[in-house]
């Protein structure tokens, strides 16, 4: 399987995945959207709605209701976990040992954030990627990040959970 359709399959095992469990990201799988992969998957973009939910708790109507941070950084862990995990030629799971933000501008209601995420380190125990955030129709930088991830279980197993829920799909 290309890297390309590696990330095409982790994208789609995560949208069913956070909605069999609703987990924690099921809220952002539904609206993050994979636009693009380059350089033999070292670069991806995707896309991000914001809407009201996303506000932080103390934003007011009048002000211009910003979107919390936590939101953008669970949009960043998201993709980039797919982004590295698609580039482990092992295909295994990861989790994080790292996440960091930056916070240069504000999201805001109604808005679309881009976020180009890039591939910087994938070896063999470890992976490492960045993220820039923009707003689509300002261009102003959002927020950057840096997530790094360890690699567990066996090879292969990034993409077992969706085959075993297939039957759940089949409607």
């Amino acid at each position: 399987m290309s890297v390309g359709c590696r990330l095409t399959s982790l994208f789609q095992q995560y949208v069913q995945q956070t909605r069999a469990q609703n987990s924690f990201s099921s809220v952002i799988s539904k609206r993050l959207m994979l636009l693009s992969t380059a350089e033999n998957l070292k670069h991806s973009s995707w896309q991000f709605p914001l809407h009201q939910s996303d506000c932080h708790a103390f934003a007011m109507a009048q002000e211009g209701q910003t979107v919390h941070g936590g939101v953008i950084a669970t949009v960043v862990e998201d993709a980039t976990t797919m982004h590295i995990c698609a580039n482990d030629v092992r295909g295994r799971k990861a989790v994080t040992t790292d996440l960091n933000m930056t916070y240069v501008g504000i999201g805001k209601v109604g808005r679309t954030l881009q976020v180009d995420t890039r591939i910087l380190k994938v070896g063999g125990v470890m992976g490492v990627a960045d993220a820039e955030i923009t707003d689509t129709s300002s261009g102003k930088l959002i927020a950057v990040g840096r997530h790094s991830m360890m690699f567990v279980g066996e090879d292969g197993s990034a993409l077992k959970f969706s085959q075993s829920l297939n039957s759940v799909f089949d409607v």
